[in-house]
């Protein structure tokens, strides 16, 4: 195994408010920490294979996203503005995929979707589609650490309209991806030598009948694994919960036994004060969307999330894997909406994006700060750039989340593996892979054409 020795960085290991090592080391000893620490630490008999110089730079742990699309790519400025072109963002995105993203269009824009997650920084994912198990093929073949989740929905979900209440089930839909998800679990499972593991990813609580929510619920348990749903997402989804089985979203999946330390719920932007509740009477874990949902012009409590006990973590969901524009969202959006300063701090939005994943997934034993013992996934960051330099010693991790980049990221190891180095990855060639997403996207693009038609706002 390789033994790499990582000197003369800005070691910030998460592993406690303020710690930093000016002229730190990292030891990894092939696909674990051996050492972290301040350079006048290191056992003198660690024998390095491989040395990289990291002068000028911050190292500290890969980050995690805990909600992405693998998918998403096709999605990039389609949908941001499309309230004022008198669209609906959501449904733009949703019936985009539903109805013109096929399974042969997942693969290679999900390798460059996931290619940005990696370059920016993001050594931990934890993803869900349909699709499926295309986005198991990506997370190998990137070399990047994922949860995989096999995406269920019994309906189109761009029909959900904020104005309709109803409706339209298709149990063929929940079928086939049921189905899909045996696969996945089956066959993929433990692939990449461990980095890939699965979960149940029931599309959300109003896009299913509640015996298919069971279904999903038992079938997870059947296989030992987690779930992981969108919940609270968007303003029809409460009505709908409400008119349909009188509670809503949270309240409903607590009665199917569907919330727990094992359960991800991502957005959770139009919760009430139960159901915060709820979610922290049964440890339930939540991914912050924080850069997607202001997009959308609303926002979760967080206020009451943070004051909770519940675990929170960070994630992008599809338009931009760029962790730093979800932490310094968190940090800007949560301020504005409640007035209050002091909220977040950049140390706290790392923590989020770091250690706050690693709970959230319940993997803190293995990733999510610089320790011995936990695997070997960390970056590299340049500091040394006009929007970030100079540097003061007791400001530095405020710097990195303020001013810094995820195209600062100059190097990103993986369970030991240098799998981007210099900016560039190991295997995949970018700019053919670029070119190649292109062609496909302009061929998806047309034939959704009329989706992306701008009408008068009024309309």
């Amino acid at each position: 195994m390789t033994k790499t020795l990582i000197e003369n960085g800005w070691v910030i290991p998460m592993t406690g408010r303020g710690t930093t090592w000016p002229d730190g080391v990292v030891a990894v000893d092939g696909d674990r920490i051996a050492y972290a620490g301040s350079k006048s630490g290191l056992p003198g008999d660690f024998k390095a294979d491989r040395r990289i110089d990291a002068e000028g730079k911050a190292v500290l742990p890969g980050l995690i996203n805990t909600h992405l699309h693998f998918v998403g790519a096709f999605n990039k400025a389609t949908t941001e503005d499309a309230k004022k072109e008198g669209g609906n963002s959501f449904k733009r995105g949703i019936l985009f995929q539903e109805d013109h993203v096929r399974k042969e269009h997942v693969y290679l824009p999900g390798l460059l979707h996931g290619l940005e997650a990696l370059r920016t920084g993001t050594t931990t994912v934890n993803e869900m589609w349909w699709h499926q198990p295309e986005s198991a093929r990506v997370a190998v073949d990137l070399g990047i650490r994922a949860i995989v989740g096999a995406c269920v929905r019994e309906m189109n979900t761009g029909t959900i309209d904020p104005s309709r209440n109803e409706r339209d089930w298709i149990p063929e839909v929940a079928e086939r991806d049921l189905d899909d998800a045996v696969a996945l679990f089956e066959e993929w499972q433990g692939a990449g030598d461990g980095r890939v593991t699965c979960r149940m990813a029931p599309d959300g609580p109003d896009r299913m009948r509640p015996e298919t929510m069971d279904r999903c619920r038992e079938l997870a348990a059947q296989y030992g694994l987690g779930l992981h749903l969108h919940c609270a997402s968007v303003p029809a989804e409460q009505g709908f919960m409400e008119k349909a089985y009188g509670k809503r979203a949270v309240n409903f999946l607590h009665d199917h036994g569907c919330l727990g330390p094992d359960t991800m719920l991502v957005h959770c932007v139009f919760v009430d004060d139960e159901e915060i509740a709820l979610m922290e009477e049964t440890d339930s874990r939540f991914s912050h969307t924080a850069y997607l949902v202001g997009k959308r012009a609303y926002y979760p409590p967080m206020d009451k999330f943070y004051a909770s006990k519940i675990e929170v973590s960070l994630g992008t969901d599809w338009m931009s894997n760029d962790m730093f524009k979800v932490m310094r969202a968190a940090i800007l959006l949560g301020r504005i909406t409640t007035g209050d300063q002091a909220l977040l701090d950049a140390w706290d939005a790392l923590e989020l994006a770091t250690m706050g994943g690693a709970r959230c997934l319940n993997m803190a034993d293995e990733i999510g700060s610089l320790e011995a013992g936990k695997k070997a996934d960390l970056i590299l960051v340049d500091m040394r750039t006009p929007w970030v330099a100079p540097v003061r010693p007791e400001n530095v991790v405020a710097d990195l989340v303020y001013n810094a980049n995820g195209s600062d990221v100059t190097d990103v190891m993986v369970d030991g593996r240098l799998v981007v180095a210099n900016r560039r990855h190991a295997d995949i060639d970018e700019a053919e892979l670029i070119r190649d997403v292109q062609a496909m996207a302009d061929t998806v693009w047309a034939d959704a054409a009329p989706l992306f038609i701008s009408r008068p706002a009024a309309e």
